[in-house]
């Protein structure tokens, strides 16, 4: 899962900004222990870095994901890539998008989830 260099996109919808991030959000115990968010739970993902993660909420929802991906780290590199992957126009709506660097995610997700997993490209 993960691999310098690379880059994996999360699409889907949340209510709010807000609700984005308490859907990222790692909790710990008192002894420090990581408690997984919902979206590592939603994909089965045991741990990645927090520091190489982008997330963006927008207020109106769109399916054009050149607009979804620009203003994030490597933009100009990685929409062409997602874009040759998913095609220009996505077949839904969204409001959300989560990026994760230096993550190469490679599960399939067999149950409906909020956010969707759409690829993984080379950033570097």
């Amino acid at each position: 899962m993960k691999k310098e260099g690379f880059v994996s996109l999360f699409i889907g919808n949340s209510d709010s900004y807000e609700e984005l991030q308490k859907y990222v959000l790692v909790s710990y115990t008192e002894d420090g222990d990581a408690i997984p968010s919902k979206f590592e739970k939603d994909f089965g993902i045991e741990y990645y870095d927090e520091d190489f993660r982008e997330v963006e909420f927008y207020s109106q929802s769109s399916n054009d994901l050149r607009v979804l991906l620009e203003g994030f780290s490597y933009d100009e590199e990685i929409a062409p890539e997602f874009i040759d992957i998913c095609g220009e126009r996505l077949d839904q709506e969204v409001n959300s998008v989560i990026l994760l660097y230096n993550f190469q995610y490679d599960r399939k997700v067999d149950k409906t989830n909020q956010f969707k997993f759409l690829g993984t490209v080379q950033y570097k």
